[in-house]
């Protein structure tokens, strides 16, 4: 058998070129395909992502939120308690030192002002005396109990014998009570 070839050279050029153009057009267009799709797939994935994204922001806020209210609570609950052992703290029993004085005061002695003040430790008494003896032996009770110290006994408080106007101040021992 005999061939034939009556195709010019510039035909079988033409041939061949349109050859090479449909192998590329062909694979260009499989690269197009394949690149949609992965762009569908990233895109798909980058939606669900998102969306699981969404419910676990959610999810935590909706946690954050149920525990910030027990947060607030706690917080102010603390501050209560931390108030309460600020006045415990400061408490000081003076219903100790008022008692301790009662019983070593003599009957013949009246008051008629105490004042006790904690910031500066000290007690002020002003009253009355029956006799000067019993002021005298107020002031040496007031020496031997550990409540207080550095007692100032005016001396016109022992100037007169009888109905004695006195005034003592001292210094409290708060550690005692």
């Amino acid at each position: 058998m005999l061939t034939l070839n009556m195709v010019s050279a510039e035909q079988k050029k033409e041939i061949r070129l349109r050859h090479i153009y449909g192998f590329v057009k062909t694979i260009n267009l499989t690269l197009i395909i394949i690149t949609i799709a992965i762009a569908i797939i990233l895109l798909a994935a980058k939606i669900i992502l998102q969306s699981k994204f969404n419910d676990t922001i959610s999810q935590t806020t909706l946690v954050t939120k149920t525990n910030q209210s027990y947060n607030n609570n706690i917080r102010e609950i603390n501050n209560k308690l931390n108030f309460i052992a600020k006045i415990q703290t400061e408490f000081i029993p003076w219903s100790n030192l008022i008692k301790s004085l009662a019983e070593i005061t003599p009957a013949d002695i009246n008051f008629y002002y105490v004042k006790l003040d904690s910031l500066e430790q000290t007690i002020k008494i002003n009253g009355r005396a029956g006799l000067r003896s019993s002021l005298l032996n107020f002031k040496e009770k007031m020496k031997a109990t550990a409540y207080f110290k550095e007692i100032e006994f005016p001396i016109k408080n022992i100037l007169e014998k009888e109905n004695i106007d006195f005034e003592i101040n001292a210094k409290l021992n708060l550690l005692n009570l």
